[in-house]
């Protein structure tokens, strides 16, 4: 495992939990498109099992050992720790947040950025239009689970 933030501090792991009524009430709070805060509620729910599984504020597994994230992003990354990862049970190297809402951000911008939304189209690993909600779990699955 390759660390690729070596310069922020290895905290302990600690499970960090979130009221999917906050995360509601943040996501409408924000100024983007409609579509994209769906999309957002959607995959965040998914990926923090309802806001259950935190690791250290972050609720949408990004890692420190997958490579270097876009550089806006390194304000809000506080730390990394190693925690096994769900599914494979490998260790892995996850990146820590201040606060829970930082896992919204990122994610929010991510998944525009990716198309993940309905009326987008993703581009990462697919070129796929975002009509509907069973074409979002397909582009869910394929740019974000596995990709």
């Amino acid at each position: 495992m390759t660390n690729y933030y070596p310069k922020l501090p290895q905290l302990p792991f600690k499970k960090t939990t979130v009221l999917m009524d906050l995360v509601i009430k943040y996501l409408q709070s924000l100024a983007i498109d409609r579509e994209v805060k769906r999309s957002c509620y959607v995959v965040f729910r998914n990926e923090s099992a309802n806001g259950n599984k935190g690791i250290n504020n972050n609720y949408i597994g990004f890692q420190a050992d997958s490579g270097r994230w876009d550089a806006a992003y390194d304000k809000y990354f506080t730390g990394t720790c190693i925690k096994a990862e769900n599914g494979t049970n490998k260790q892995r190297i996850f990146l820590c947040f201040n606060r829970w809402q930082d896992s919204v951000d990122i994610l929010a911008d991510k998944l525009k950025a990716r198309g993940m939304y309905v009326g987008g189209t993703t581009s990462k690993i697919t070129k796929m239009a975002v009509v509907d909600k069973e074409t979002l779990a397909a582009a869910y699955l394929k740019e974000w689970v596995k990709g």
